[in-house]
């Protein structure tokens, strides 16, 4: 297949950007401290009737939403772990034998 030669001169149709352009943004993505408390696996003081809440590890104040989304993240590990359990206990249960690892002979599971 062929294919054109690739012009050596720009298009007729292509315009130079001649508008103003906008100064960098001042909101750029800066490191967090190291050592600083970041409230996750942390525990935290409810304020039911103000609505506020506190880290108890570093005594900062963080958002309720904050709070939410860690209690849900932790209850959603919690249950995935649950149902890898019982996924595994009931592949066990189906099992009468298993291989021994000295000699190699199956050998029966004790159910007691």
């Amino acid at each position: 297949m062929q294919l054109p030669p690739i012009p050596t001169e720009p298009p007729d149709n292509i315009v130079e950007f001649t508008g103003k352009t906008r100064a960098p943004s001042d909101r750029q993505l800066v490191p967090v401290e190291l050592g600083k408390c970041l409230h996750f696996n942390a525990s935290f003081e409810i304020d039911v009737d103000g609505g506020k809440c506190r880290c108890k590890s570093c005594g900062g104040e963080v958002t309720p939403f904050f709070v939410l989304e860690q209690l849900m993240n932790a209850e959603s590990r919690w249950m995935r772990t649950r149902a890898a359990y019982l996924d595994e206990m009931k592949r066990l249960a189906e099992r009468s034998s298993t291989k021994c690892r000295h000699c190699g002979a199956m050998t029966r599971i004790s159910r007691s």
